[in-house]
């Protein structure tokens, strides 16, 4: 998928992008939850800078449909599966070892499936530091400071 976006800033070979709000924002389940999609001009994306734009260049990059899957499925579905593992251990410990803590009943599943959520969190966070940038820079459609006047609509069709 391309898109369209002014380069805010470079360090060595990756560049940070003002990005456009694309039109697949209005379909996305993310909707609302994602920066693109709350900014009104776009979210900040950081793709490699294979192409050597400029501060205020603007430019076009691509990123792979899958990776953004990819992302969405660790974000949300590993805690989720933690938590399911967590409340199927606590459910084993109090029906299967008639373990309880407290007069509560399933207060040892409660507990369980949220330090098993918490560790899940604590994965996934863990596994951000390790991010690679899946997008990348195709080609700078303008060269300029279009930093100055962002006025312009990002919006439109290149």
């Amino acid at each position: 998928m391309k898109s369209v976006g002014i380069v805010k800033s470079v360090q060595n070979d990756i560049a940070e992008i003002r990005a456009a709000t694309a039109d697949e924002c209005a379909h996305c389940p993310l909707q609302g939850s994602c920066p693109s999609s709350l900014s009104d001009n776009g979210g900040t994306v950081l793709a490699w800078n294979n192409v050597g734009a400029e501060v205020g260049d603007m430019v076009e990059f691509e990123y792979e449909e899958r990776d953004i899957i990819k992302g969405i499925f660790t974000i949300y579905m590993i805690p989720f599966f933690f938590f399911i593992a967590g409340l199927i251990l606590g459910l084993i410990l109090e029906k299967g070892f008639n373990i309880h803590l407290g007069k509560l009943e399933n207060l040892l599943s409660v507990l369980t499936s949220v330090l098993f959520l918490l560790f899940g969190v604590l994965y996934v966070r863990e596994k951000d530091k390790n991010f690679r940038i899946p997008s990348k820079i195709v080609s700078v459609i303008a060269k300029g400071s279009y930093l100055d006047n962002f006025s312009l609509n990002l919006n439109d069709k290149h």
